[in-house]
């Protein structure tokens, strides 16, 4: 049994909650997460026209030839992150403000579906593995922290008026500590699963 907000997880409350999560969010989940998804499946179609003009880092290639920097690469995604957490929390109170995250979607699907194509530079199943394991679930990463950090200030400011039931201290908080998970995610990806593949493959 666990605390979240207030919240007692355990198998009895687990379950409400997430119901109540998707129920109240629907909005949100559907039109952030259906964008990505659009958005990025209308840039690859876009993007291979232009593929001999892209040129992009293929992090598995760069593993192979032993110039992949662990800790170089890690810093730079985990720097994009913050700033696509801290853009989400400039939207506390400001009902307008929300839109700005659309675009920030928009550009963060777009950039995967570049990101991609030109990156496509080995052999297929390398190509595969750094399309699959690198870039599409860290790019993944970053809209998840944007929604789960629109939806907590949708949730908790976006019709109140007067005052509200939870200070800015406490959705810096939150917003940290949406950060901290999924940079823990994102080194999985950079860190983890690089040092796997190096070990077995390379």
């Amino acid at each position: 049994m666990g605390k979240f907000n207030g919240i007692k997880i355990n198998k009895l409350s687990l379950k409400p909650y997430i119901k109540n999560y998707l129920k109240d969010n629907k909005l949100f989940l559907i039109t952030f997460y259906g964008l990505f998804i659009f958005v990025f499946a209308f840039s690859l179609f876009v993007v291979l026209n232009y593929e001999s003009e892209c040129n992009h880092d293929n992090y598995y290639v760069l593993l192979m030839n032993c110039d992949y920097g662990f800790l170089k690469v890690t810093l730079k995604y985990l720097l994009y992150n913050l700033l696509f957490a801290f853009c989400a929390t400039l939207t506390y109170r400001k009902k307008f403000a929300f839109a700005i995250m659309y675009f920030a979607v928009t550009f963060i699907a777009y950039r995967l579906a570049v990101n991609i194509i030109g990156s496509w530079c080995s052999t297929f199943a390398i190509n595969l593995i750094n399309a699959a394991l690198f870039y599409f679930p860290i790019f993944l990463i970053f809209v998840i922290t944007i929604v789960t950090i629109i939806c907590y200030i949708n949730d908790k400011y976006l019709y109140c008026s007067g005052s509200c039931p939870v200070t800015l201290k406490k959705t810096l908080c939150f917003s940290l500590l949406v950060y901290m998970v999924t940079s823990i995610l994102i080194a999985v990806f950079t860190i983890a699963l690089p040092l796997i593949f190096k070990r077995i493959l390379f």
